[in-house]
């Protein structure tokens, strides 16, 4: 017999009685980029030793500031006005000629190129100079900087 909160609901080929605040199974609360959310190991599950690992985006983005990608690529502000610096763009595809095209906002780690219209955080910026897609640029940042690799593994 069921009790006077539960509801009957239909699992698989199976009715199942849910009583309200209480369920069958556990529930994890989801947590962005968190452990009950994601198993994050550095070494991969039996069987997938050959499968390509993730990269912690959010970890690298936290963790590496914008002055730090600045100073990879030498980049020497004309100016600077609080948190926004501006100067000559640093990519190579960039043909400009004007001394503040390239603008960065260190502290919201964005940049913008108002010559060839690059922009994005300082890791897009990092990918944009050195010419890679985000993944391996991510990898030759956290290497350049002398820092490990936030591997995610979810196997």
């Amino acid at each position: 017999m069921l009790a006077e909160s539960a509801v009957p609901r239909l699992v698989g080929s199976a009715m199942i009685d849910v009583v309200r605040g209480s369920f069958p199974f556990p529930i994890k609360k989801r947590e962005r980029n968190g452990p009950s959310f994601a198993t994050l190991s550095s070494k991969p599950a039996i069987g997938t030793e050959n499968a390509m690992p993730g990269i912690n985006f959010d970890r690298i983005r936290n963790e590496i500031t914008m002055e730090q990608v600045l100073a990879l690529i030498g980049f020497e502000p004309t100016k600077r006005s609080g948190d926004q610096w501006y100067g000559h763009c640093p990519l190579d595809d960039c043909s400009s000629t004007r001394h503040r095209a390239f603008s960065v906002n260190v502290t919201i780690r964005a940049y913008c190129c108002h010559q060839c219209q690059s922009k994005g955080n300082h890791l897009h910026l990092w990918a944009a100079y050195t010419e890679m897609q985000v993944y391996p640029a991510a990898i030759e940042l956290c290497r350049a900087l002398g820092r490990e690799v936030p591997w995610i593994w979810r196997w």
